[in-house]
């Protein structure tokens, strides 16, 4: 009953998710959205290193996002003087600013020297943020290593390929040796389907059954690791959002028949067991679970080391040939800069007092550890003088340098625990020079770059953050989460379903039916990229 009373009122914070003064007896009390196995705020030396280096007094209070996304009125909530991980849509940022319940963050930027730093140099970033009003009210995070765009690479588990070879199972007009067996495979969508219908009828994983094998994972819908670049072998430039930018115009891929062949391939694919009901309607977390009991025989995801526990048996897959021989991939519209990461309260008492705290957040160590977890907690290697004093690790650069040895923690668990993620500014420039990037994102990088962003569907781009007019925002708000929620109805239940997907059913359940949201959001896009182009351009 506790927990329900402080989810759904507008409530004060004291007492919701633990303990809490309730702003008493401190400067500051900030509500972070965070889930329990993450460590408290309060214990983060990360936090406790930077109240210090500038004298304020922040305490901070809790809701699991369960808690807090059945609030109603989250600008309402009192006792409170920010949210960090707010999630504010643009409409609620417009709405909440305009009647003064947050903090227009752009009149305080004598108190913010980082944060002014990084709008004066990066005017993007500033235009990007921008409500309609032209003030910014919220601060954002920017973590920027061209991951992102490309959230999905494809593993094949090589040793139930080689177990074909040996049993002499290959598929008829298959062709690969052994010595083929190798980072980069190159192989046609057609071969690679021929050889996850083998891993779905025999035994495989050698347990005496062939029921349990899943020949191919993903999480649908999922931001990564999902089923994006298999419909793109197709010929489209698909992602999650089925909407990216082709030669400079706003494009919806379902309107293109190639995207409705694909999802008719898929309910084959479905239907001869290669892909199961559980990248439907399972998230990331039994993903992973999963793929740790060695069921899989390939899987979409940015690493295969975070799914698996025999890495090495698995080999990444080129993006599959088409009939003609071609590759392509979409970019994603996931971006590297996130708005509404944290706001500040219009009934905050000292808010470039508060603003000024929560500039320190972008100096290049303290985004690090932000982001990764504190040196103190093992993020980063360290010595300890004679007094105790934690002393980092920096190579010849000068830049403190990644652990990776977490115990018998995965670095995700570690991550997960000991960093509060949020606000940080990690760019190009602060890996060059501040911060050694952690092996794991080098090592996607080096990854997507030799197999995947070269087959980029030519002239596409991922939609940038964009900045709408109050009438787009509600024209946005009346038409995108609807057609949203339709097409992925329509994706799963035609792949998914009982019958063969018909051209015409599509045409009149998917593209017709929403053609009065398709062209609203179009449009609505169109002219914020528009006009997006003209002003970063100034």
């Amino acid at each position: 009953m506790a927990t329900a009373l402080c989810a759904v009122t507008a409530m004060t914070a004291a007492g919701c998710g633990g303990k809490n003064n309730g702003g008493s007896g401190h400067q500051f009390t900030v509500l972070a959205v965070k889930e329990e196995a993450v460590n408290s705020y309060n214990d983060m030396q990360v936090f406790k290193d930077i109240a210090e280096e500038t004298g304020k007094d922040v305490y901070w209070t809790f809701n699991t996002s369960a808690q807090y996304n059945r609030n109603t009125n989250k600008a309402g909530i009192k006792g409170i003087d920010a949210i960090y991980h707010s999630g504010f849509s643009n409409l609620q940022l417009n709405d909440y600013g305009k009647r003064g319940r947050i903090v227009a963050i752009d009149e305080y930027l004598d108190s913010m020297p980082n944060f002014k730093k990084i709008l004066d140099s990066r005017p993007d970033i500033r235009e990007a943020l921008k409500s309609p009003d032209g003030h910014i009210y919220s601060l954002p995070r920017v973590e920027e290593m061209g991951l992102k765009t490309y959230p999905n690479i494809l593993f094949l588990n090589k040793k139930w390929v080689e177990k074909l070879i040996d049993g002499g199972n290959m598929p008829a007009g298959v062709s690969l040796t052994k010595a083929d067996l190798a980072d980069g495979l190159d192989i046609s969508r057609d071969d690679f389907k021929a050889i996850l219908q083998k891993f779905a009828e025999l035994d495989m994983d050698g347990d005496g059954k062939t029921t349990n094998e899943v020949p191919l994972s993903f999480v649908s819908n999922n931001w990564q690791g999902n089923e994006s670049d298999l419909i793109a072998s197709f010929g489209i430039p698909e992602n999650i959002q089925h909407k990216t930018i082709l030669n400079g115009k706003i494009t919806f891929t379902i309107e293109d028949e190639k995207w409705f062949n694909a999802i008719k391939e898929l309910h084959d694919w479905y239907e001869k067991g290669i892909i199961r009901t559980a990248s439907y309607d399972k998230g990331q977390d039994e993903f992973l679970a999963n793929g740790h009991t060695g069921i899989y025989g390939s899987f979409y995801w940015w690493e295969k080391e975070t799914v698996v526990n025999n890495a090495d048996d698995y080999i990444i897959v080129k993006p599959l040939k088409d009939e003609n021989g071609n590759r392509y991939v979409g970019p994603s519209n996931e971006l590297e800069v996130e708005k509404a990461v944290c706001v500040i309260m219009g009934s905050c008492k000292d808010k470039a007092g508060l603003l000024s705290y929560f500039d320190k957040f972008y100096e290049p160590e303290y985004s690090a550890q932000l982001n990764y977890g504190s040196i103190a907690a093992g993020a980063y290697k360290y010595t300890e003088d004679a007094d105790g004093k934690i002393i980092p690790e920096r190579d010849e650069k000068g830049r403190i340098i990644p652990n990776t040895d977490h115990g018998n923690q995965s670095a995700d668990d570690f991550r997960m625990r000991n960093a509060p993620y949020g606000l940080v500014y990690l760019t190009e420039d602060v890996f060059k020079n501040n911060v050694v990037m952690e092996p794991r994102a080098q090592l996607r990088q080096d990854r997507l770059a030799a197999y995947v962003t070269p087959y980029t569907y030519p002239g596409a781009k991922p939609i940038p953050n964009l900045n709408y007019t109050e009438a787009e925002l509600n024209t946005l708000s009346q038409y995108e989460a609807t057609l949203a929620k339709n097409i992925t109805s329509y994706m799963t239940k035609a792949i998914t379903g009982d019958s063969v997907p018909t051209k015409t059913k599509w045409q009149q359940d998917l593209v017709n039916k929403n053609k009065t949201s398709i062209e609203k959001v179009k449009k609505t896009n169109q002219d914020a990229y528009d006009r997006y182009l003209v002003e970063i351009s100034k």
